[in-house]
């Protein structure tokens, strides 16, 4: 298949398992993190306040308990700013892995032969020690494809 938009690109990303691979490896990383208490007990409070609040909630179904936490948890911001504090998600090996699996994807969708695997040109996941001051990630577009930022461009 030709890949010729970035929605084409995204179904074949998927498809090839890089997707779930670095979600999991994200996920994984997140957990073993220090910053992982810090939400956890975030949920935590958010989910005691709203028990205390409405005393009927707890004579209800567990799923229906369940469902009215979620939905409590879910007006607050806590996962979008964990994700963006994620000091992985700015890390150049990191990025430059993810980039050269799009790559890999799209070449695929040419049909092209690329013979590096993903563990050859992605980078495993490790904390983000680099502290490149120039570093400037890509800027993700409204139709999901990344740009460079503006200094990149120069």
């Amino acid at each position: 298949m030709t890949i010729t938009n970035p929605t084409q690109l995204l179904d074949e990303f998927k498809k090839s398992g890089e997707f779930d691979r670095l979600r999991r490896d994200l996920l994984s990383h997140f957990q073993r993190s220090d910053r992982t208490e810090a939400f956890k007990s975030r949920v935590d409070d958010i989910a005691r306040q709203r028990l205390s609040s409405d005393p009927k909630l707890i004579s209800m179904p567990n799923d229906a308990i369940q469902r009215e936490l979620l939905g409590e948890i879910d007006r607050y911001p806590i996962v979008e700013r964990a994700v963006a504090d994620a000091p992985l998600l700015s890390d150049p090996s990191f990025i430059a892995g993810i980039r050269a699996s799009l790559e890999r994807t799209m070449s695929a969708g040419r049909g092209e032969k690329n013979n590096a695997t993903p563990s050859q040109s992605t980078p495993n996941l490790h904390p983000c020690d680099s502290g490149n001051p120039d570093f400037n990630p890509a800027i993700p577009s409204p139709n999901g494809a990344l740009t460079p930022s503006v200094a990149q461009k120069e």
